[in-house]
């Protein structure tokens, strides 16, 4: 490097003694092999000429006030747009009549505000921690939407509605992509099909959860909607637990042939497990069984067998048995005992 800095300026001198005689610039560069623009640097030293304020910082007159970036920034970092995108957010904002700037600025703006993403400001606290809780099925449904491994370099997107008091699956599809036309079709079909709305449909954070025409459909069934905080996986565990229940079935290919492939094994492995599958989470009981009721009269059988055993082999038992129920309830995120007396003191 020392080298080639002292060759240069060799060149750089030879092409200053040219020009004292009369030579032109752009010629002896040419003839020395050097670019003119190597030449004109050395001359301009560091200073750059005119105008030395950038692009972001020249005031123009049509330029967002600060006063107005203050307040862009405060909308969409609270609560209600915390976890989208900025084009989402700006565009959702719009729809619900509020414009501060063009969409290009909001992204100069929050490039210039880390908060979304630094965990230090409004979108890394201002959600609160979803608490759902259940005591019936058609109370809380949860869904998301995960990845198959399909033909080639395919990935199929299975989407999925579980109960979560039963953990029966009450809805699913399997499509080539992601969007919420679909996800509005599942929800729909899925009413439609429990001939019941639930109150609560959770969900994460993903475009169709959270997209505008989504939430105009649960408002116009009049379900609520709930939405994990962004980037906190467990508060979706319900539907997690799902799809890995699925993805680690034996019976699960490690790729799919086709769509139909993907949707003929689902429609199968869903309608074995909402009828046959003996949850943990149910005391082992099947999810059909809790959604519908029945699973009182599996209680009552099972109950007899045990008794029954009991009668022929007292010696093996310390007590007399006794078959436990389904769970009576199931919650998102359950408060402890500590936060539920905080809240009613």
């Amino acid at each position: 490097m020392a080298e080639e800095a002292r060759r240069r300026d060799v060149l750089l001198g030879v092409i200053a003694a040219l020009g004292a005689v009369g030579y032109g610039i752009r010629r002896s560069c040419l003839l020395l092999g050097l670019s003119h623009e190597t030449w004109y640097r050395h001359r301009r030293g560091n200073e750059r000429p005119g105008v030395t304020v950038g692009h972001r910082d020249r005031a123009y007159p049509n330029r967002i006030s600060p006063e107005e970036e203050q307040k862009l920034l405060r909308r969409i970092n609270d609560e209600e747009y915390a976890g989208l995108s900025v084009t989402q957010a700006v565009r959702r904002m719009a729809d619900a009549g509020e414009i501060y700037c063009s969409l290009a600025s909001a992204h100069r703006i929050m490039n210039g505000d880390r908060r979304r993403r630094s965990g230090t400001g409004a979108a890394s606290g201002a959600r609160s921690k979803p608490v759902c809780q259940a005591t019936a099925p058609n109370q809380l449904w949860s869904w998301d939407i995960t990845m198959l491994r399909g033909p080639g370099r395919q990935q199929l997107k299975l989407y999925t509605i579980i109960d979560v008091f039963s953990r029966k699956v009450v809805g699913h599809r399997v499509h080539h992509v992601e969007n919420s036309a679909l996800a509005q079709q599942l929800i729909y079909q899925a009413v439609l099909a429990a001939d019941r709305v639930p109150e609560v449909l959770h969900a994460d954070n993903g475009g169709p959860m959270r997209s505008a025409t989504t939430w105009e459909l649960l408002r116009t069934l009049g379900i609520k909607a709930s939405h994990s905080r962004p980037r906190v996986s467990n508060d979706n565990p319900y539907i997690e637990s799902l799809f890995k229940t699925v993805k680690y079935s034996l019976e699960f290919p490690e790729r799919f042939g086709s769509v139909d492939h993907a949707r003929e094994f689902m429609h199968w492995f869903f309608d074995d497990y909402n009828n046959h599958h003996l949850h943990s989470g149910l005391n082992w009981f099947t999810p059909a069984s809790v959604h519908d009721g029945t699973a009182t009269l599996t209680q009552d059988r099972r109950q007899q067998t045990h008794e029954a055993y009991y009668r022929r082999h007292p010696n093996r038992f310390r007590k007399p048995p006794l078959i436990p129920g389904p769970p009576q309830e199931a919650w998102i995120n359950q408060p402890t005992q500590t936060q539920e007396l905080s809240q009613t003191a």
